[in-house]
């Protein structure tokens, strides 16, 4: 596995690992036309290029080079067959006035539980401490119990709760936070 900046050419395949991450995270708490309303927005191409071409923020990627099960988009936006150096995740975050702040991190589902999510976010803890952050929190909707186990079990604690609107419905997100 390799952890590398992404570049524009990347963003097609990011947003697939987002929806792909979404379905199977929260199948059961949100709706599929949800799903899609909130991948369409959060990782239009303008968006994605605009935070993949800004030094105040990182975007990273990992990518396999064995023929695993990742999936790429085509351009119908659907699943296609895997390929040699796929990305199987990846993580966005930015820094402001010494913190840090993780604001997203995805695994293809199909890859979870293969230490891919770790090295994803000991990078990003690495590159966030390195722009000047001093202490690093992410946030994870309150539904998503593997994504808060997840950060728990890497050394972070919940400090707070936060709202947030999805699919017009008020949500609960965790906030978790770490010293650096």
């Amino acid at each position: 596995m390799e952890i590398r900046e992404a570049t524009e050419n990347d963003i097609p395949t990011i947003r697939s690992v987002a929806r792909e991450s979404w379905r199977s995270a929260y199948a059961d708490a949100v709706p599929e036309s949800v799903v899609e309303d909130a991948v369409a927005a959060w990782y239009a191409d303008e968006t994605m290029t605009r935070i993949v071409g800004d030094d105040e923020q990182v975007c990273l990627v990992a990518t396999d080079e064995s023929e695993a099960q990742s999936a790429s988009e085509d351009a119908s936006g659907e699943r296609s067959e895997p390929r040699v150096g796929e990305i199987v995740g990846f993580a966005h975050g930015a820094t402001d006035d010494g913190e840090g702040d993780i604001l997203r991190l995805y695994v293809h589902p199909d890859r979870w539980h293969e230490g891919i999510g770790t090295a994803l976010l000991e990078a990003m803890e690495d590159r966030l401490t390195e722009m000047g952050a001093e202490r690093v929190q992410a946030m994870v909707l309150a539904d998503n119990e593997m994504g808060n186990a997840f950060y728990e079990s890497h050394g972070f604690e919940k400090t707070d709760e936060a709202e947030t609107q999805l699919d017009g419905t008020t949500r609960t997100e965790n906030v978790y936070a770490k010293a650096h």
